[in-house]
């Protein structure tokens, strides 16, 4: 009969323990790692904000598609954009909304392309623990919880244009403007005291301001009493037929003044009637499409080319939904690889946006935020030329609109 070793078997069991430990401490690292990711993206595809919004989709799919097969998705993840009508209505964006959070595993985040939409989430944000990205409005935005902008606030923005219009105002008189924009949440988000004080500092009048619905296709009323102002230009913040009742009001008119728009007056509502637009002044949070040799520009309309993508899905949105997607790509990344996928939550997410740190999606433009502004504050000032969107100044820095 053998003797047995006793130091052998003391030394198996140790080693044995040792294993178990560690292999207890390295497991929910391991088993964390999700088999996929989802990432909700709500907009409106085919309601009123459809030749301007709609996009987005094209935009998310195709960047998805970029992030997954060339970047190889989250630390080999593959992310499934879920992408959902609203039909510019909030009660149905709110239904998709529901469907998503209810998924296992739910996104990690909602991209949501409408202003009234973006509004109601505010709170549901911070009640499911999701991170949403969407417009820049003081009620989609604050107080502050758990949403972003992926463009400063329509106000911000627009102060920017009226301080580039101050600039180039030509004659020893001030710069008088006039304001005529729809009669919604999306529309009156330049319809505050911020706006209004900042115009003053710099020297500009607003001396009135008009209102229309959103399915007015008349606004001549309103017309006839800015021209009674002798205004120099006149100010908008709305989207596709908002601005071209605007322009057929001032064809049939006859009178020859500029119009500056935001975020909404891009490719997608140039399109509508290319030369009633001409020469009219945008303000924009990214690169152009017409920057040809941008290699940002490059990258995306190889994606845009390969899927077929067609000239109507040329907008604003669909450089947005490819800004989104990649800096949703970075923060996840950044996370993963400082902390493991267990860490990957809506209050690490919340953590990256609020250090300050500059996000460059393909160099499309910078985006920062802070604890307490959720806008990135770079924007840029366009002309329209023969439908095109050409830039008249480098990205600046605009007012802070804070509350």
């Amino acid at each position: 009969m053998k003797t047995v070793n006793w130091h052998t078997v003391l030394r198996i069991l140790v080693v044995t323990f040792v294993i178990a430990q560690f292999s207890t401490f390295i497991a929910p690292y391991a088993q964390a790692k999700p088999e996929k990711i989802y990432v909700g993206v709500i907009g409106d595809f085919s309601g009123p904000y459809a030749p301007v919004v709609g996009p987005t989709k094209a935009g998310a799919e195709d960047a998805w598609k970029y992030i997954n097969n060339e970047l190889g998705g989250v630390d080999g993840v593959k992310v499934i954009p879920l992408i959902a009508d609203m039909a510019g209505k909030v009660d149905i964006g709110l239904s998709k909304y529901n469907e998503m959070v209810s998924m296992n595993p739910k996104p990690l985040f909602i991209d949501t392309f409408i202003t009234p939409l973006a509004a109601a989430l505010r709170e549901r944000y911070i009640e499911d623990e999701i991170v949403g990205f969407h417009p820049g409005a003081y009620d989609t935005l604050y107080p502050v919880g758990l949403s972003y902008s992926y463009y400063a606030m329509y106000p911000e923005l627009l102060a920017m244009g009226l301080k580039y219009l101050k600039d180039n105002h030509k004659g020893d008189s001030p710069l008088r403007v006039g304001i005529l924009t729809w009669d919604t949440s999306y529309g009156r988000a330049i319809v505050i005291d911020q706006f209004y004080d900042y115009a003053k500092k710099i020297g500009v009048e607003i001396v009135d301001t008009q209102l229309f619905g959103i399915r007015e296709i008349d606004v001549l009323t309103q017309l006839m009493k800015l021209k009674s102002k002798k205004i120099d230009h006149i100010i908008t913040n709305c989207t596709a037929s908002g601005p071209l009742t605007i322009k057929k009001g001032l064809k049939e008119m006859g009178w020859d003044i500029g119009v500056m728009n935001a975020a909404g007056g891009g490719w997608g509502t140039v399109r509508l009637a290319p030369e009633l637009f001409e020469n009219d002044l945008v303000v924009l949070p990214t690169r152009s499409f017409d920057e040809v040799d941008a290699p940002a520009i490059k990258t995306i309309m190889k994606y845009f080319k390969s899927n077929n993508r067609t000239k109507n899905e040329k907008s604003l949105f669909y450089l947005l939904a490819w800004q989104c997607a990649i800096m949703e790509y970075d923060i996840l990344t950044k996370i993963v690889k400082e902390k493991g996928w267990d860490a990957v939550n809506a209050k690490a997410i919340d953590t990256v946006l609020r250090s300050g740190m500059e996000f460059s999606p393909l160099d499309m433009q910078t985006l920062k935020f802070t604890e307490t502004r959720r806008t990135p504050p770079f924007a840029r000032v366009y002309q329209v030329k023969s439908g095109k969107l050409l830039p008249m100044t480098d990205f600046l820095t605009v007012p802070d609109f804070q509350p």
